[in-house]
């Protein structure tokens, strides 16, 4: 099959579809014009995800096939959902959505391509798939396996991070675990450890590695699911390629033949999230890939800042951006680490102006949450904001809808990322009605599947949507005892519909996964959030990990420097001298320590308007602060 060839003249509709939009540049077009398997390197803020849909809106005007089509798959459900949301706009866009088109995770594609139905056909149950439920139930049964139990307390460097990360790998489903270390095969503790997660597997609770390894097993076995998918999908996109792993990356290859079109957009520099194991057999970008370096988030001054830590390819390119910030390098002695976020809120104020403010989110992002590093702060996330909140499931790892539904603080009061409360809400929804046995929910392990998966089997889907909605943006939800019971009573009414006979309002209200957690008091929960005021004015600096964030544009970011673990060297320290004095990272740099430069790179990308680094006065040379004072930025020594 010949894909739809999408010519110059078919550019014209993208300024009727996307009005706020310009794709007018010769980069960009070059990447909407072609049609053959090709890479696409983008900068951070050049729109790659944005230029991915608008290729996707043209080629719906001409794709006439009612039983192939085009899929497309990205790392992050943020990037799929940009996707979904920017073709939804025009009628023919919105054909996308549906059979025989898919869009979404590579997680997702492999769980309902492959891993499920192998599951399904062998008899297996699936009850969830997620990584911190698996830790945390892995965690829970530790203790029924003497034996391994007290290995791992002999050794807790290795043993607990690999009983977290415990998971199948290849089509023989040995095991395997993505950190940490357990003993070999053959020993008595490898055993045990085979027998937890098989234990955990006969509960239906898998880690996402698993649904790879199923994958890989269908494949042996029915290798001509190859020809069929071929058929199927002849044209694939992926989004956010660098974070492909190099096990994803050679299972596509192998599931989609020569006949199909791939083009792969991402940026290499950004590679943060994919598994170090084989990396260098990765092969993004291949040869003579297209090129996007021009940048429309962030103003000159950023740019050259980002482009100093920048691993590969050609620096970014950004405008001249009149009245724009200033770089910001907060500097602290070591008692003051406390205060720093708070200070970079004053600074916030004192830079932006509210109508600025308004238009997204102030973070303060650090490459580590926690670590043990012998050195003086700011190792990590917990020596600047000690009371950061490790968010995760309940007790025993089950899900909480109660963590899911809590009404962040900030609801109401300040720029509030509206797309992750909507599927922290859909997904407590879609988990209330499996655990009620809503059937026609039973395999859907994605909460973006939930209102076709109903509309699929004939069901009502509106009074779900409203429910969505009104939790979404409702105020007061799982605050105290009170009103956690008249949120119960609120999805019950919606919900009724779609609940089994007999299931009447204390039988709801009673199921599991409406439980409170017992390490969480029925009050607010804390927020990993900094209010900084200055006069009659306030911001709230949300805080998290630089892998958190990877992705969004904030309005100003806060970088904090951290430990580099392996690397055994400060971030900010080592780079400080390329960011002052303009220079590339040296060729003879360990692979260790790029990997603190990549991380650096996606945090200082992040702002359109403000970027502060932060980091301890005694790691900071007097010549690369004085070098940095004149080049423009502003330097801040923080008060005790």
């Amino acid at each position: 099959m010949t894909i739809p060839v999408i010519e110059q003249a078919d550019l014209e509709l993208l300024a009727t579809a996307y009005p706020d939009l310009d794709f007018t540049d010769p980069e960009r077009q070059a990447v909407l014009l072609e049609n053959a398997t090709k890479d696409v390197q983008a900068a951070p803020g050049s729109g790659k995800t944005t230029l991915l849909a608008a290729k996707l809106f043209l080629l719906s005007q001409k794709w006439c096939h009612s039983n192939r089509g085009i899929c497309v798959l990205s790392h992050t459900n943020v990037a799929g959902e940009e996707i979904k949301k920017r073709l939804s706009v025009t009628p023919t866009g919105a054909k996308l959505l549906d059979y025989p088109h898919f869009i979404g995770t590579i997680h997702a594609f492999v769980n309902h391509f492959l891993a499920l139905p192998l599951l399904r056909s062998q008899g297996s149950s699936v009850d969830v798939i997620d990584n911190d439920i698996f830790a945390a139930r892995a965690t829970s049964l530790l203790p029924r396996k003497f034996k391994l139990h007290e290995w791992v307390k002999r050794n807790p460097n290795q043993g607990p991070d690999a009983i977290k990360t415990l998971h199948y790998e290849g089509a023989d489903l040995k095991l395997a675990w993505a950190t940490g270390k357990l003993p070999g095969e053959g020993s008595a503790s490898h055993r045990l450890a085979y027998d937890l997660k098989n234990d955990l597997a006969g509960r239906g609770v898998f880690c996402h590695d698993d649904m790879f390894a199923f994958a890989e097993r269908l494949l042996r076995q029915w290798p001509d699911i190859t020809k069929r998918l071929s058929w199927r999908f002849p044209l694939l996109l992926i989004d956010e390629m660098q974070d492909t792993s190099w096990a994803q990356e050679d299972l596509l290859t192998r599931l989609f033949d020569d006949t199909v079109v791939i083009q792969r957009y991402g940026d290499r520099n950004q590679r943060i999230l994919s598994s170090a194991k084989d990396s260098n057999k990765l092969s993004f970008p291949k040869a003579e890939f297209l090129s996007v370096k021009t940048t429309k988030r962030f103003p000159k001054s950023i740019a050259e800042a980002v482009s100093a830590v920048q691993e590969h390819g050609e620096a970014v390119e950004a405008a001249q951006r009149h009245n724009a910030p200033s770089p910001v390098l907060m500097l602290y002695e070591t008692p003051s680490a406390t205060s720093v976020i708070e200070q970079f809120g004053k600074i916030v104020l004192r830079t932006l102006p509210d109508e600025t403010l308004r238009l997204g989110a102030v973070k303060a992002i650090c490459a580590r949450k926690q670590g043990a590093a012998n050195a003086d702060p700011g190792r990590h996330l917990m020596d600047y904001w000690p009371s950061y909140m490790l968010t995760g499931p309940a007790v025993a790892g089950e899900e909480s809808a109660f963590r899911l539904l809590s009404a962040p603080p900030a609801m109401g009061v300040s720029h509030l990322n509206l797309d992750r409360r909507a599927r922290d809400v859909k997904r407590a929804i879609l988990l209330a009605l499996r655990k009620a046995g809503n059937k026609a929910v039973a395999d859907v392990r994605d909460a973006s599947g939930l209102i076709r998966a109903l509309e699929a089997a004939g069901e009502d889907s509106s009074s779900v949507r409203l429910l969505c909605h009104e939790l979404a943006v409702g105020r007061g939800h799982a605050v105290d005892a009170t009103s956690w019971s008249a949120t119960l009573d609120l999805m019950y009414t919606r919900l009724t519909p779609l609940l089994p006979a007999g299931l009447n309002r204390i039988g709801f209200h009673a199921l599991p996964i409406f439980e409170v957690p017992q390490a969480t008091p029925t009050a607010a929960l804390p927020a990993n959030e900094c209010v900084a005021r200055v006069g009659d004015r306030q911001v709230r600096v949300q805080i998290g990990t630089v892998a958190s964030v990877k992705g969004e544009t904030h309005v100003a970011t806060l970088v904090l420097e951290a430990h580099g673990g392996l690397a055994r060297c400060f971030d900010l320290q080592t780079a400080l001298g390329n960011i002052s004095d303009g220079n590339r990272i040296d060729a003879r740099t360990t692979d260790t320590v790029r990997g603190l430069y990549r991380n650096l790179y996606v945090a200082m990308s992040r702002p359109t308007h403000l970027l502060c680094l932060a980091m301890n006065r005694d790691r900071a040379k007097k010549q690369h602060v004085d070098n940095l004072a004149a080049k423009g930025w502003t330097v801040v020594i923080v008060p005790p």
